[in-house]
């Protein structure tokens, strides 16, 4: 990426400041309210380490007036009334429009929080499939659903989380949520990312929406429940399972009684398949993990008995390994789901941002209210960041370019931000003119961890 530095000054006095942003964004906020949470939130993305309350209160207690208490604080984080979702929705308006070629890009996928003690709320034992060889294959802590956006950003693909929900695992006599009644499927993890996706979706019923998701929610009744809510094209694009079993279209009908065949002849194992059709492969440039790549690619249109329907198929050679994806949209071009599917590993790094960068594992909070705000902010701040290098008219410089990528990093936004806020008085801005007006330099050692 080639970063363009002349009249970048004149340039960016033409953007939205980030308080500016910020002030829009909370609007839905109780007056009173709305200094401690943009207290909270610069805390947060602007590099206050640990992301505890108790650390972004010692940080702002000299530049906040003295009836901001650290208990005005705690009760704000233990509360049950903000309006998250009037949050969300303002802060989408601000975004503008998020489609890709038409698409509204859906990530989706789970995310482990592990914790201390065992008078944290919700916190339950789960299975950690990604767990290391040395590590624990089950971990005490917080299990949650993400949905977000994914949106190309200055030659780079960035994740938008724009809602989460708690997963409580099953009984341990529930063997498959298959046969589960309505009420006790909506709480298993593909119940509650349907939820939050129609929840989202209903918002962009003019576009059709894609979920890029991994094997695991791959399932019909999840676009099922879906589908039934949004009125919308709703597809999905995933990776297919090695022991998928994929049959051939059906061919034309036999005037004979009984119903039509729904599937044709059964078609070999996913990697029998992918070695049959290795000598049919094209090469293409596709946009792959922030390059221009040579992919070399096979497709097939056949018909799935897991989502039971028609589904394009799509093996990604490279060197003898064939990597298998599959998608419900038989109008996305091959290069597309490749690139999207790529793109998805942008939720993977968002986690890591949101806990390490962000701080969602540094919340001390017990009750259930306080530990789902805490996350929460985490999710805005890490949103909202995103939002601003968005209406940003440069890409932000990268402080440490690496040979593989030139594209910046979500700490070069937060980095800017800081320096942004040190360098104004953001204070007076964001929140009301609620403080005092001396002082504001030493906000820069503040930021200095960025």
């Amino acid at each position: 990426m080639c970063y363009i530095t002349t009249d970048r000054n004149q340039l960016e006095e033409t953007v939205m400041k980030f308080n500016e942003l910020l002030g829009k964004a909370t609007n839905e906020i109780p007056f009173y309210r709305q200094p401690i949470f943009q207290i909270i939130i610069i805390g947060l993305v602007a590099g206050v380490q640990p992301g505890r309350i108790s650390s972004i209160f010692r940080c702002f207690s000299n530049f906040i007036p003295s009836h901001f208490t650290l208990k005005r604080f705690y009760n704000f984080i233990n509360s049950g009334k903000i309006p998250w979702r009037k949050l969300w929705d303002a802060l989408l308006l601000e975004l503008g429009d998020p489609s890709v070629d038409g698409r509204i890009l859906l990530a989706l996928d789970d995310e482990l929080s592990p914790k201390t003690g065992k008078k944290i709320q919700d916190c339950a034992t789960h299975f950690d499939h990604a767990a290391k060889m040395n590590s624990a294959k089950y971990i005490w802590g917080n299990c949650r659903v993400v949905v977000g956006l994914l949106r190309f950003i200055h030659h780079r693909w960035a994740f938008l989380p724009l809602a989460q929900g708690l997963y409580k695992p099953l009984a341990k006599k529930v063997k498959s949520s298959a046969k589960l009644p309505y009420a006790e499927w909506l709480k298993t993890k593909s119940g509650i990312a349907a939820q939050r996706i129609i929840g989202i979706a209903g918002k962009f019923t003019q576009n059709s929406i894609l979920i890029v998701s991994d094997s695991w929610f791959c399932s019909a009744p999840l676009i099922k429940e879906v589908r039934a809510h949004i009125s919308g094209s709703v597809h999905i694009l995933s990776r297919l399972r090695v022991s998928a079993a994929i049959f051939d279209l059906p061919g034309p009908r036999v005037k004979k009684r009984g119903r039509a065949p729904r599937y044709g002849k059964r078609l070999p194992n996913v990697r029998e398949l992918s070695t049959q059709l290795r000598n049919q492969a094209r090469t293409a440039e596709i946009h792959v993990y922030g390059k221009e790549r040579e992919i070399s690619f096979s497709e097939i249109i056949c018909m799935s008995k897991a989502l039971k329907c028609r589904v394009k198929v799509i093996f990604v050679y490279y060197r003898n390994f064939a990597f298998p994806l599959v998608t419900t949209d038989l109008s996305l071009p091959a290069e597309r789901m490749i690139e999207y599917y790529s793109a998805r590993w942008k939720i993977e790094s968002g986690f890591k941002e949101i806990k390490h960068e962000i701080g969602s594992l540094d919340s001390q909070c017990r009750n259930l209210s306080a530990v789902d705000n805490h996350f929460q902010l985490c999710l805005f701040a890490t949103s909202i960041a995103w939002v601003y290098a968005s209406k940003l008219p440069l890409a932000p410089p990268r402080r440490h370019p690496t040979r593989r990528s030139n594209a910046f990093a979500f700490a070069d936004i937060r980095r800017k931000i800081a320096s942004e806020i040190s360098s104004s008085d953001i204070f007076a801005g964001c929140c009301r003119k609620s403080f005092s007006s001396h002082g504001f330099s030493a906000c820069f050692s503040i930021f200095s961890v960025v």
